[in-house]
Formats: structure tokens, sequence, C-alpha cells
């Protein structure tokens, strides 16, 4: 059987939308990309988790599974799982590899990748990608993959059709022409990536032969119909400006990265507990979603009005980017003196002064927040005594009395049978309860909405997750 084959159309100039047929509505061109399908697959059978089953997987992900079982032990899937223990490989650098490669069967790469092209995500370096490349190419003949693509066409149409009526409605493919400056030639294909199950990836291609760069924004798929067909929100539209942004930030973040990096590092270490959540490992992680949540920020204000900007920076900070909005204020500064700043680039320097004074005062801030030194159980505790009739959480400083936040659904939390009470400093906090033998609690002190627990000055504790299990009752 021929593998399946689709064709997708250039945008030509710039990032503006197709021109529409007379009567027509404006369309944008999208893709269910086979590479990507198969390299999720990959993952799922290599147990990266961001790739495992969604809660809504349909028929079609099931399908896939039961299709590529046979293949399950292949030595890509081994590969994989290697190197996201020595490389880091998951998230966006599998998604970003995947718009790297051409059709099947050849999966050649659309650019060499060797030395490593400037999108393809660093943490492929070192790691052998070609030889890589070669062992997915193995997999996909011994699974038969092609057959699998092939009895999914309808539906791969159906997916494409969709998600382009929604994407349509974006007014913002123009702004990033008038914001970032044109990208003679550049191709703006999105993707839908059906087994991604909710993560959504700004993944592209920059050639190194000077064809024009290829977006491949991916949106994941997390509402499937009735009928096993992805439906796709309005919910989807900033995502989409998210996810195009980081096509053109992230290298910027990079050029720029040595005169960045020190205040990364430092919003890193002030969110970190809730960025590691998000799966923002590191300063260079953060610095790119800053820069891309403030031109989001500007994006949205400009194409939806300053309601509907306010409401994006809200979103921002409720995702921990709280300087995100600052940001996009300084932004204003770029659009109003492109007389003064070339382009982007130039700007850089400015964006760097004002992450170094946010750094500063998140510093201060977090050396003022009180800190959790101490608990019994143990956080991560295995076979606690479920005799066991209180809990303690010890502090670095005084806290405010009667002030305390323990968050998470009912039945995953200790059952308290008395008033919590600090002691007469006030740094430690002793909870009377009643556990259950052969259980797992899981809870949180604090969370981004509820900040009980705050020091005697009001700070409050960043949230922590709390977990531990009891032994089974004999």
């Amino acid at each position: 059987m021929r593998p399946l084959v689709r064709h997708v159309i250039a945008l030509s100039a710039s990032l503006a939308l197709i021109a529409p047929a007379c009567g027509q509505a404006a369309t944008l061109p999208v893709l269910v990309h086979e590479p990507l399908e198969l390299l999720c697959v990959v993952a799922r059978f290599a147990g990266n988790p961001e790739y495992q089953r969604h809660r809504s997987d349909p028929a079609y992900g099931r399908a896939a599974e039961r299709h590529f079982d046979g293949a399950k032990d292949h030595a890509v899937v081994t590969r994989l799982r290697e190197l996201r223990q020595s490389h880091g490989i998951s998230y966006d650098a599998i998604a970003g590899l995947a718009v790297h490669l051409g059709p099947m069967p050849d999966l050649a790469p659309r650019t060499s990748l060797s030395p490593r092209p400037p999108m393809l995500d660093a943490r492929w370096e070192g790691a052998d990608v070609e030889g890589f490349v070669a062992m997915l190419r193995q997999f996909a003949v011994a699974s038969e993959a092609a057959k699998f693509f092939a009895t999914h066409a309808d539906l791969y149409r159906e997916a494409e059709a969709r998600l382009s009526a929604r994407l349509s409605q974006s007014k913002a493919l123009p702004w990033f022409d008038a914001f970032f400056g044109k990208r003679e030639g550049a191709l703006c294909v999105p993707v839908a990536g059906l087994l991604c199950g909710g993560n959504n990836f700004g993944v592209s291609v920059q050639h190194t032969d000077g064809k024009p760069d290829e977006l491949r924004p991916v949106f994941g798929c997390w509402n499937w119909d009735a009928a096993g067909k992805p439906e796709f929100g309005e919910e989807l539209l900033p995502l989409f400006v998210h996810e195009l942004c980081h096509s053109y930030t992230n290298v910027i973040v990079d050029r720029h990265f040595v005169r960045l990096q020190k205040a990364g590092d430092a919003l890193f270490a002030a969110k970190a507990t809730a960025m590691r959540r998000q799966a923002y490992s590191n300063g260079r992680t953060v610095l790119c979603e800053t820069f891309v949540r403030a031109c989001v920020i500007r994006c949205v204000a400009d194409t939806e009005g300053k309601v509907a900007g306010r409401q994006q920076a809200a979103a921002e900070a409720k995702a921990h980017f709280p300087w995100a909005a600052e940001i996009a204020v300084l932004l204003g500064e770029y659009q109003q003196s492109r007389d003064r700043f070339a382009d982007f680039d130039a700007f850089v320097p400015r964006i760097a002064d004002a992450l170094d004074a946010i750094a500063v005062r998140l510093e201060a801030t977090a050396a003022a927040a009180p800190k959790l030194v101490a608990t019994m159980p143990a956080i991560g505790a295995k076979d606690v005594d479920p005799t066991l009739v209180e809990m303690t959480f010890t502090f670095d400083r005084a806290m405010r009395d009667q002030s305390w936040s323990v968050v998470g659904a009912a039945a995953d939390t200790p059952k308290v049978v008395g008033a919590p009470k600090y002691d007469a400093a006030r740094r430690v906090l002793t909870i009377p309860v009643q556990l259950e033998a052969g259980r797992t609690y899981r809870f949180g002190l604090n969370s981004e909405q509820k900040q009980g627990f705050q020091s005697e000055a009001g700070v409050p504790l960043e949230p922590v997750a709390f977990e531990f299990s009891t032994a089974v009752g004999r």
C-alpha cells in the first residue's frame, strides 16, 4: 500500500492569511503530520509521561496502540528512553524533531541535521540525531505505519479542516509581520497533534541553505466528540499566538543568552516549584516563556482590545509569570520607537535591564518568604504508622496565627479531628488527624489562590506539594 501523502499550500511573502476565493472566508492550511504521530507512538512506548494516553484519549489513540503494539520493544523505543535520561529528550524536543522530517516512508530531514539546525532543540546536541532517525525509519517499516496512517486518512482530513476553521478566526497573523518584521517566504502550517494529548509546542524549521522558514506550531487534541473526532475551542486562539511567538523569540533569547542568563536563573529560582510543575526546568526556558507571554499580552491587546489584553495579562500571572505584564508594557516602547530600534534584537538590552530589576525584586521577596524546614510525617514517606494522631509542620520563622491553607481533594487529605494549633513561637503547627491504613495522602500547603500560610510579616509560603503513604494494617 502506498504511503499517505498530503500536500500543503505555502504562505508567500509573509505570514498573512491565504487570499480567500471570492465570497469565501480566509483559511489557513493545517496538517496532521505523520512523522509527529509516529514519534508520539514511540514516546508512549518509551514511557514519556507527557505523551501517555490522555484522559480523553479517543478510539484513535487506542487504535494506534493496538496497531503498533507488536513493535513496542523496537530499538528506537529503547533509544528514546535512554535519550530522555541522558539528554532530557521530551516535550517539544520530540515534536521539534518531527517537524524537521519529511513524509513517510523516507522521513528525509527537511534540512541538514548535522550540525544541529537553529530551531532543533539544543537537547539533541550530541545525541546522534541522524542515527535516531534511521532507527525511526526501521520502526515505521517494521510496524507497517503507512498502513495505519492510510486507514485514518478521513480522520486526518476532518481534523485539519476543524483546526483550520478555528485558527483562521485569528486576527494575529498580520501583527507578527508588523511587530517582528516580515519573514519573506515563510511558511506557516500549523499541525494537529492527535496523539499529543493536552500539549502544544511552538516548533519550527529554519533551513541552513537559504530556504524560507517553516513555522509548524503543534496543537494537541484534548477534546473529542462522540464520533471520536477532535474539537478545537476558542481557547486555542491565544495559544496559537503563544506557539507562533516561540518561533520568533526562542532564537532571540539564544542570541542574547549571555546577557539574559543571570536574570533567567533568578526568575526560575524565585518560582522553581511552580515552574517545575509546568515542566519549565531552567532559566533559559523561563526566559523563552517570559518573552513569549509578554508578546502574547501585547498581541492580544493590539488585535482584540485593551480589555482582552488585561485579561491575558491576568492569565499569564495565574500561570506564574506575573512579570510578563510589565515586559508587555515595555514592548509598547519598542512599538512606538521603531525609528530608534531597527528590529526586536536591538530592543533586547532594554528588556534585559527590566528583567534584572524584576529579578532583584523577586529575590528580595523570596528572602522574606517563610520556608518549610521539617514535617512529620516526612514528605514522600512510606509505611507511615496509621495510628499517628497528629501531623506537624515546622517553619523557619514565626507565622501568622489562625491562618493556614491545607488544599486538595477531601478524599486525598488526612481527616482533621481537632483544631490546628501553633506552638508559643508560632513556628511549629500541629494538626490532629485520623489516618487510615494502606492509604496514600496527597495535599498541599497553600496554592496560587489560597495562601493562608503566611509569615508574621504577611509574606505567603510558596505552595508546597505533600504526599505520604501509610502502612497496611495488620
